[in-house]
């Protein structure tokens, strides 16, 4: 059974589009809360935004959304130089939240640092007494790691998805087509002379004379 690739162009847009929009969103969301020892405004602990501990995922999500409008019109080329970027961007999508994800404190450093005024991050670690993270952090990692394969998907498939419509292409005089029709003209031609050729071997005849002798 034949694979329609029409079809898995759009699930391959679709998907693409959705981790895009998990990327943004988690970054938008709160992905940790420290207990610290100096006063805050939550009694619950200090919540750290995704803004805050992987500031650079904002940029990483709408260039997705770029990648995926940008794959929906271009070549086949270009699809594949897009689905590298999109397989890149997913390793960068990983690195920055687990980087985050594993050390709560340094994620939440200029945080922790417009409230006490301390930059030093050693100082900072014995200010916080413990922290808990949320699933945002998580959601953001596998939103990244699912952007790997799909780019490698694209890059191997992007040749099957299809092209837009030639309807308006100017056609090129050297195409096949005008190979094509020469032929015919040529075909025209040896026809008229084969007519006249007849025509003289009857003019011949008429007046006595064998036209097979040169």
């Amino acid at each position: 059974m034949t694979m329609n690739y029409r079809k898995f162009k759009t699930y391959s847009l679709f998907a693409a589009f959705v981790l895009s929009a998990a990327i943004l969103i988690s970054w938008s969301q709160t992905w940790f809360f420290l207990e610290v020892t100096f006063p805050t405004e939550n009694s619950e602990g200090l919540a750290v935004s995704g803004q805050i501990a992987a500031p650079g995922l904002s940029a990483f999500g709408l260039a997705g959304f770029a990648i995926t409008a940008a794959l929906a019109l271009s070549s086949v080329v270009i699809r594949r130089i897009l689905g590298v970027l999109l397989l890149g961007l997913g390793i960068a999508v990983v690195f920055i939240s687990v980087s985050a994800w594993t050390d709560p404190v340094l994620a939440a450093a200029p945080q922790l640092t417009s409230l006490s005024a301390i930059s030093d991050i050693e100082t900072l670690r014995t200010f916080v007494l413990s922290s808990s993270i949320t699933a945002w952090p998580g959601i953001s990692v596998v939103a990244g790691i699912l952007l790997v394969p799909l780019g490698i998907i694209i890059v191997f498939t992007a040749g099957k998805w299809g092209t837009g419509s030639r309807k308006f292409d100017r056609v090129d005089p050297s195409s096949s087509d005008s190979v094509r029709a020469k032929p015919r003209q040529s075909t025209v031609g040896e026809n008229k002379d084969s007519s006249s050729v007849n025509i003289d071997a009857w003019d011949s005849l008429s007046h006595g004379i064998d036209p097979t002798i040169n």
